[in-house]
């Protein structure tokens, strides 16, 4: 059987230590910052919604569990789910140290096609670099089966990687199997903004859509992503 879900080629890479990132990328803190709790001094935070500690959040494709953990810090419950038993095994480690043992309890290996957790269950959920790191038709699914777990009007954060680079056009939304050493053999899945309304289907509404494009200004060099905030039916 085909292994669609390239479990393999991701165990390998988190044994690599390809994919071992700890601080929570820029755009989850604009998206807890303006839509869920802000850090406003050394101890003091702005609660953007009610009842911030009964709040439960949905990291999807944790990885190690970074975004896992700053949502814990700020004070939510939070969740992840992975497809690899390397980074879920290091993420309840890195919980377990910083003694979150009960954050370490709810970081699991699992499918994002079968998610393990009932209907209307999270209020927010993020995925950074997971939806464009799997074939097209596996993360439709996943966005479905997130939306039946998003409580209704749940906010979602996700980015997604653009065609807009050095190498293919502003338009261009084919798959690709990656073939250097970091994430070698997966799958990389390129968006338009076309292809991303196909992939939310009757799931989500856009709320927010940027494109954010990185030049390196000494080679010409350049890639873009899509950065989305989307709010559940």
């Amino acid at each position: 059987m085909r292994n669609i879900y390239n479990k393999k080629e991701w165990e390998k890479s988190y044994k690599n230590f390809d994919n071992f990132l700890f601080l929570p990328h820029e755009e989850v803190v604009r998206f807890s910052s303006k839509y869920i709790r802000k850090k406003i001094g050394v101890n003091k935070y702005k609660n953007l919604t009610e009842n911030i500690n009964e709040k439960s959040i949905l990291d999807l494709g944790c990885g190690i569990g970074r975004h896992a953990i700053f949502f814990d810090d700020l004070g939510l419950n939070s969740f992840g789910i992975d497809l690899s038993e390397e980074a879920i095994l290091f993420s309840k480690k890195w919980a377990i140290d910083l003694n979150k043992r009960e954050l370490a309890n709810r970081l699991i290996e699992g499918n994002i096609k079968n998610l393990p957790w009932k209907d209307s269950f999270f209020d927010f959920a993020v995925s950074h670099g997971v939806l464009d790191s799997m074939q097209f038709d596996i993360a439709k699914d996943a966005c479905k089966e997130l939306s039946r777990v998003l409580k209704p009007s749940g906010l979602f954060y996700c980015d997604l990687i653009s065609g807009d680079d050095s190498n293919h056009s502003r338009e261009y939304s084919g798959e690709e199997i990656i073939n250097t050493p970091h994430e070698e053999g997966t799958i990389q899945t390129f968006y338009n903004f076309e292809k991303i309304k196909d992939l939310l289907g009757n799931c989500f509404y856009i709320e927010e859509c940027f494109l954010i494009r990185r030049e390196n200004i000494l080679n010409g060099g350049y890639s873009s992503r899509y950065h989305l905030i989307l709010k559940n039916f």
